[in-house]
């Protein structure tokens, strides 16, 4: 059954300025990239929710020359996995399922699976504890273009966990494209793509933003392979939910961080929460064991400097960071259409250009 909390969610549209503000600081540091690193990119850089930069740099087409613009649309990769980490926390708070909540309640696939061992419950999957196997292994499963959801998921809980839950953390595309299979099963919708549209995209007025393909074709960006100004075209599009496929632009993405940063969307302290570290069955913090701590989709950083918040993501033709400082407010996007790209360095110089 759907919460009544979500009563008048359409009132969400925010606005976001269609000639943002340039940063002259930002140009000078993304130029040494175009051409060389990647053929093109686009940068966008919020302070508290507000726009202070949002721009598109070299090619989003090497053929057509076809420049880069915050319009501009591109496979976010793994960054998509916050997306499916906000959808579960909106039905948390639609008290549809908690974290403590047993997959096989809405995914009846995992009703055996694990004999001897805990069963997988939710948290499982939000931070990376399930040990499910890896679907993306060839050496395991025959991943395919077309392979969906229901496939991966009816071959998961036949092949049984790598390692017994909660026990150790373990970066899980299986446990993604699991946890978006059950959020739109709580939300007794057909895919994880219409409860995000419906709760999230259209609310916010996001809308060249999709999971799965682009709005528009015409204006998603020509992912490229390559380094050194040597690329050559390279895509491969695939319909599997939850782990990665959202289709968006920066233009778009200011809409998202202006609702996480005002509490719009799910409100200040649910909002806090996507950013908490998760933890082991023992009580230990995943970011005492490893370099970074996780949360709802997002890699989470603290101690000695800034509290941060972010993600990366590399697929066929695409290269993309999101990273958001939590104490100063400073949220900086980077989307690059050359896979061989790490922009994760270069969103963190952005950041302390801009905070100083």
């Amino acid at each position: 059954m759907r919460s009544t909390a979500f009563i008048g969610f359409f009132t969400l549209v925010l606005a976001v300025p269609a000639a943002a503000q340039n940063l002259p600081v930002i140009d000078d540091l993304v130029a040494p990239y175009i051409g060389s690193d990647t053929p093109g990119m686009t940068v966008l850089v919020t302070g508290q929710g507000a726009v202070q930069h949002m721009a598109g740099y070299g090619h989003a087409d090497l053929d057509t020359k076809a420049p880069m613009t915050p319009d501009s649309v591109f496979d976010l990769a793994s960054v998509s996995k916050q997306f499916t980490g906000t959808a579960a926390k909106l039905l948390i708070e639609d008290d549809l399922f908690n974290r403590a909540t047993e997959i096989s309640e809405f995914l009846p696939d995992f009703a055996h699976y694990g004999a001897g061992q805990r069963p997988v419950v939710v948290g499982d999957l939000i931070y990376h504890l399930s040990g499910l196997p890896d679907y993306l292994d060839e050496t395991l499963f025959d991943y395919r273009a077309d392979t969906s959801n229901a496939q991966i998921i009816a071959w998961l809980a036949q092949a049984g966990p790598a390692h017994p839950p909660g026990t150790r953390f373990d970066y899980s595309n299986s446990g993604y494209v699991t946890l978006g299979s059950l959020v739109a099963a709580a939300a007794e919708m057909e895919t994880l793509e219409a409860v995000l549209h419906d709760r999230v995209w259209s609310p916010l007025g996001m809308a060249k933003t999709r999971l799965g393909a682009p709005v528009e074709p015409t204006a998603a960006v020509t992912g490229y392979a390559g380094s050194d100004g040597d690329f050559e075209p390279s895509q491969f599009m695939t319909v599997a939910e939850g782990d990665g496929s959202v289709y968006t632009s920066i233009a778009d993405l200011a809409r998202y961080e202006k609702a996480l940063a005002t509490g719009s969307l799910l409100g200040t302290a649910a909002t806090a929460e996507l950013f908490v570290d998760g933890q082991l069955d023992d009580g230990t913090a995943i970011g005492l064991l490893e370099e970074e701590g996780y949360g709802f989709g997002w890699s989470v950083m603290s101690g000695q400097g800034d509290a941060i918040a972010y993600h990366s993501g590399s697929w066929m033709g695409t290269a993309t960071v999101y990273l958001r400082n939590l104490d100063t407010g400073t949220s900086v996007v980077i989307l690059a259409n050359g896979e061989d790209f790490d922009p994760v360095d270069l969103a963190f110089e952005i950041a302390e250009a801009v905070d100083g």
